[in-house]
């Protein structure tokens, strides 16, 4: 029975865990796990992705982790945002997504890296759960990886990986369910229903508890995280009449009344959106949930059943890993959704790692065995050289002082060419991948500028855009964009005698004017309109545009 095996590292807020995971024959198996609790100030956000860079140094170190992994990076570092779209084919769904998602972020789309997990589809409508992360975050996060003797092979997000390990875990579950992680930073709220899945993220999680307790103390962030950890694990005995035990009750007892609100907010907006039940059952998950009295105020605010997710089902854990399985069931339910991502229906994950990247980044892990090639290249004759010094003890002193001089720097010679030779190859790789790092950047402003033009012109649309390019010539490359679209024609309603094709002709020219202005473009074929769309009693008139686009600002 043949099994896969794959280094899953989870970079939470607080702590970063690693497992080594099998699969095999539908069965999940933890080979190896350690965690790393992160040394920062938790209310600090710049200061995380440091912190996880020494996490990562130790696990390569000290625990000898090392080699290609999947990273998931925590719900309060990415944006998660639920997007209706019209249905349509999946080849044309990311452009509609970029398009209905730069509507509704908060940062240009060109600033982040993204990716889309459809959790619903009608025929009519696609909901699609759009998840984003700042570009210039997962740069920093992947050279910190870099740094730590680690190559990225996908950046998942944590938002969406429950669902995989719920589905994992419960495969006969079909009833409506709530499944709560409560982190560090953040708390993931994930509804899962026969139809589908519903994700929301709230900004409330341990570090708030944490922060209610330091203004209420007036202590550091640091005192009072640990003031918190000895008063709810019980290593420190108060009496009942005692003020700070009191305070720090009080304090409990508002972090969970908030959360308790925040839940219902949710499910209110969640039947609101989805059409969908209130779930019949909630389960906790994560350490924020080992909140004492947690269980019951959620159980008697929300009047359902609530316990505690066991992601470790159908699990099995190797030697010393299962030690603390009781407090290792709050922790790893997302490296349990990444590795079910494939074997479980319709597995949800997005990979937040750009093309690029990750291109460059499989080409450097390949330079040091490439420069080892080439120097055991180098060396190849030398065997022969030897033996054939043995065969020549004969000759005259003369000839075998000259022969020990000029066969090595014949090597020599050879292995400088042949090194020459590769590092003409390594830099026209290198060339390559810069120049689809700036032809990324390049398609999204030619898009963006697309979009302006067809806001301004109004009652227009592209149905499809395709690149031709040409053969190289004495004047270099040449190629052109071709844009496909349709105008609304509104006034067929009059009857297609009241058309003045001259005043259309003119609009799709401006139109194309519009396009032509584009940085990317430097001329334009006249447009070829299709008049038969209007004779035949339809109020759409189609179009194509030839773009010729600037060699000197490739797309």
């Amino acid at each position: 029975m043949s099994s896969s095996k794959q280094l899953i590292i989870n970079c939470g807020a607080s702590r970063v865990t690693a497992a080594v995971v099998s699969s095999s024959g539908g069965a999940l198996q933890v080979e190896k796990l350690v965690t790393e609790s992160l040394q920062y100030d938790y209310s600090n956000d710049d200061a995380w992705l440091d912190a996880v860079g020494l996490a990562l140094r130790d696990l390569h170190g000290q625990h000898k982790f090392s080699g290609k992994a999947s990273f998931i990076i925590p719900g309060n570092q990415v944006l998660t945002k639920t997007i209706r779209i019209p249905h349509v084919e999946a080849s044309k769904r990311a452009q509609i997504i970029a398009f209905e998602a730069q509507q509704n972020i908060p940062y240009p789309l060109h600033e982040v890296v993204w990716d889309s997990q459809v959790v619903g589809d009608d025929g009519v409508e696609t909901e699609v759960l759009f998840i984003a992360c700042k570009s210039n975050t997962i740069d920093e996060f992947c050279s910190e990886v870099a740094q730590a003797g680690f190559t990225v092979d996908t950046i998942n997000a944590a938002t969406v990986l429950d669902y995989n390990a719920l589905q994992f875990a419960y495969p006969e579950m079909d009833e409506d369910v709530l499944l709560i992680n409560i982190g560090a930073r953040s708390t993931n709220l994930l509804f899962k229903s026969p139809e589908g899945f519903f994700v929301r993220n709230i900004q409330l999680g341990g570090n708030s508890l944490t922060q209610n307790i330091a203004d209420s103390l007036g202590k550091p962030f640091a005192q009072a995280e640990e003031v918190k950890h000895k008063f709810f694990s019980g290593d420190v005995d108060y009496s009942d009449d005692d003020s700070g035990a009191k305070l720090l009750s009080s304090c409990s007892d508002s972090f969970m009344r908030r959360m308790s609100q925040e839940i219902t907010r949710s499910i209110v907006n969640y039947r609101r959106q989805k059409g969908g039940a209130a779930p019949k059952r909630i389960l906790l998950n994560g350490r924020g949930a080992l909140l004492e009295g947690l269980t019951e105020q959620l159980a008697s605010t929300q009047k359902v059943t609530v316990e505690f997710f066991d992601p470790l089902q159908n699990v099995t854990l190797d030697g010393d890993v299962g030690a603390g399985s009781n407090s290792l069931r709050l922790e790893i339910s997302e490296i349990i959704g990444a590795a079910a991502q494939g074997m479980v229906p319709d597995g949800a994950g997005v990979n937040l790692l750009p093309e690029e990247v990750q291109r460059a980044m499989e080409f450097s892990s390949k330079k040091p065995y490439l420069m080892l090639a080439a120097i055991c290249l180098a060396l190849a004759p030398w065997p022969a050289y030897v033996g054939y010094k043995q065969l020549s003890a004969g000759y005259e002193k003369a000839a075998i002082a000259t022969q020990a001089e000029v066969a090595p720097l014949q090597s020599r010679q050879a292995a400088i060419r042949q090194n020459a030779e590769r590092a003409v190859e390594v830099s026209e790789s290198i060339s390559r991948v810069e120049g689809l790092v700036n032809s990324k950047s390049n398609w999204i402003q030619f898009f963006a500028e697309l979009q302006d033009s067809l806001t301004t012109a109004q009652d227009v649309w592209l149905d499809t855009l395709k690149v031709n390019r040409g053969q190289s010539g004495k004047s270099g490359a040449s190629y052109e964009v071709v844009v496909e679209g349709q105008m609304l024609v509104r006034e067929t309603a009059n009857g297609s005698s009241d058309i003045d094709q001259e005043v259309l002709s003119r609009r799709i020219k401006s139109l194309q004017d519009s396009f032509e202005s584009s940085q990317f473009i430097v001329s334009s074929k006249p447009p070829k309109i299709n008049w038969s769309s209007i004779h035949s009693g339809l109020n759409v008139l189609p179009f194509t545009i030839n773009l010729v686009v600037d060699t000197a600002k490739p797309l």
